[in-house]
C-alpha cells in the first residue's frame, strides 16, 4: 500500500512537469506576448526593452530552463497585466470554481445512483423507462441551451431564484443544475447497467437464498460491486466539471476559473495561464489518486493485485 501510494504520488510529479511543459511551449508557438502587451503602433525600441525586461529575447532553451528553476522553487511567476503573482490570482478563483464542481458532482451523486438502482429494480416497468428517459435527455441537452432554459423560467418567469452572482446558497442553484444534469445521467446509466448485471450473479441469488433482506442485497453487496464504473466515471466527469464549467460560469456570471483563463488567454498573459493548466493538472491528478484508492476499498482484489 505504501509503495502503490509512493508511485502514484511520484507520477503526479510526472504530471505536473508534463503540464508545465505543454503549458510552456504550446504558449509560445501561439505568438509574441510583446504583440499582445503593447499598441500596434509601439516604437522598436519599447518592443525591445518589454522583451528584454521579460527575458523574451533569450533562446527558447533558456526561456524553458529558467520556467522550470523558478517552478521548482514555488514561484510562477506575475501577470503581465497586473502585475501580481500568477499563483495567487488562479488561487484566489480557484474556491468558487470548486464550490461549483463539487456542488455539480454532489448533485449527480445524490439524483444519479438512486435514478440508476430504480431502474434496476424495475427493469421492464413504466419507472426504468422514465428513468432512462430523462437520462437520455440530459445527456442531449446542451449546457449553454439548460443554462438559458433555467434563467428564463426560474428566474425571469417565476423569480424564484437569481439568475447570476455568487455568494449565496440561491446563487448556486441554477449553475448546479446546469453543469451537473449530464453526469447526473451518465452515473444514472451506467448505475442501471452495473446494477442489472450484479443481480445476475451467483453471489446476488446466494445472499438471497439465506434470507438477505432485499434492501441489503442491493445496497450492500450489488450495488458496492456495480460502483467500480460509477467511481472511474465519477473521477473521469469531476475534471470535465472542473475544467468544462466555462460556459456555465460565464452564462450565470460566476466568477471562476472559466471566465478568468479563457480572459488570460485573450490577453496573452502566459503566467496566468501557465499556472492555471499546472494547478488544474495537478488536481486531476490527485482526483485519479483518490479514484484508485478507491478502488482498493471496494474490490479487494484490486488490493491483492
Amino acid at each position: 500500500m505504501v509503495g502503490f501510494l509512493i508511485r502514484r504520488l511520484l507520477l503526479v510529479g510526472v504530471v505536473a512537469w508534463g503540464a508545465a511543459t505543454l503549458a510552456f511551449f504550446l504558449l509560445y508557438l501561439s505568438g509574441d506576448p510583446v504583440d499582445l502587451l503593447l499598441p500596434l503602433d509601439a516604437s522598436p525600441e519599447a518592443r525591445a526593452e518589454l522583451r528584454r525586461a521579460y527575458g523574451f529575447d533569450d533562446p527558447i532553451y533558456v526561456q524553458y530552463g529558467r520556467y522550470l528553476w523558478k517552478l521548482a522553487h514555488g514561484d510562477f511567476g506575475v501577470s503581465l497585466r497586473s502585475q501580481e503573482p500568477a499563483l495567487g490570482l488562479v488561487l484566489g478563483r480557484m474556491p468558487a470554481t470548486l464550490e461549483l464542481a463539487g456542488a455539480g458532482l454532489l448533485f449527480a451523486l445524490v439524483l444519479g445512483i438512486p435514478a440508476g438502482v430504480l431502474a434496476a429494480l424495475k427493469k421492464g416497468t413504466f419507472a426504468e423507462l422514465l428513468v432512462l428517459t430523462l437520462a437520455l435527455l440530459g445527456q442531449s441537452i446542451p449546457v449553454y441551451f439548460l443554462g438559458l432554459v433555467l434563467i428564463m423560467v426560474f428566474g425571469l418567469k417565476l423569480h424564484w431564484l437569481p439568475i447570476s452572482g455568487y455568494g449565496t446558497f440561491a446563487h448556486l442553484v441554477l449553475p448546479t443544475i446546469t453543469v451537473g444534469t449530464f453526469v447526473t445521467a451518465s452515473i444514472a446509466r451506467l448505475t442501471r447497467n452495473g446494477v442489472l448485471q450484479e443481480l445476475r450473479s451467483d453471489y446476488v441469488r446466494t445472499a438471497r437464498a439465506k434470507g438477505l433482506a432485499e434492501r441489503v442485497v442491493v445496497y450492500k453487496h450489488a450495488l458496492r460491486n456495480a460502483a467500480i464504473p460509477v467511481v472511474t466515471i465519477v473521477g473521469l466527469q469531476l475534471g470535465t466539471l472542473l475544467s468544462g464549467a466555462v460556459i456555465t460560469e460565464t452564462i450565470f456570471a460566476w466568477p471562476g476559473m472559466g471566465r478568468f483563463v479563457l480572459l488570460a488567454v485573450e490577453q496573452g498573459d502566459f503566467p496566468v495561464v501557465q499556472a492555471s493548466v499546472i494547478v488544474f493538472a495537478l488536481l486531476l491528478a490527485l482526483v485519479n489518486l483518490a479514484v484508485d484508492l478507491a478502488y482498493l476499498w471496494l474490490d479487494p482484489r484490486v488490493r491483492y493485485a
